[in-house]
C-alpha cells in the first residue's frame, strides 16, 4: 500500500470509530457500557448483544466501503499511466518559412 492508500485507509477508519464512539457516548448506557460483562442487568446484556452486531456490520461495511475506494484509486492511476503524450514541434526557421 502508498503512502496515499494509507492516508485514505486511516481516514476512513478514523471516521468509523470515531462515529462509533458517538454512538457509544450517547447510548452506552443501554448496554452498561462502562460496566464488566458479569454486572449487567438482562436488559443491558441484550443491548450489549444488539449493538456489538450493529458495531460489527458498520465496520465490515465501513471495510469494505474502504477496499473499493483504494481500487477505484488504482484503476485511476492505471488508466492515467496508460497515457503517453508525444508532442512534434515544428520549428519554422528549420522550414523555412
Amino acid at each position: 500500500m502508498d503512502d496515499q492508500q494509507d492516508m485514505l485507509s486511516k481516514r476512513f477508519q478514523t471516521t468509523m470509530i470515531g462515529a462509533l464512539f458517538q454512538f457509544e457516548e450517547a447510548f452506552g448506557y443501554l448496554w452498561g457500557f462502562d460496566k464488566d460483562d458479569e454486572d449487567l442487568t438482562e436488559s443491558e446484556h441484550n443491548f450489549r448483544l444488539k449493538w456489538e452486531d450493529v458495531r460489527y456490520r458498520i465496520l465490515n461495511n465501513g471495510n469494505n466501503q474502504l477496499r473499493s475506494a483504494i481500487k477505484d484509486l488504482e484503476q485511476i492511476k492505471s488508466r492515467k499511466d496508460h497515457y503517453h503524450y508525444n508532442y512534434r514541434f515544428n520549428n519554422r526557421s528549420e522550414r523555412g518559412q
